[in-house]
């Protein structure tokens, strides 16, 4: 069963199972992204430029 919040004549239920899942999944993808291979592309190359009219 997950916590319980009251707030005033409303009562709301947390999911802690799925709030721990999301909580990893974040964790998980931010270790990912720092394990990540380099890219050697500059700003530049990144932006599309527009030919001359």
């Amino acid at each position: 069963m997950g916590r319980l919040i009251i707030d005033d004549t409303t009562i709301y239920e947390l999911d802690e199972e799925c709030m721990e899942r999301k909580e990893r999944e974040k964790r998980d993808a931010g270790a990912a992204g720092k394990k990540g291979v380099q890219s050697n592309t500059t700003a530049r190359d990144k932006v599309k430029e527009k030919p001359a009219p």
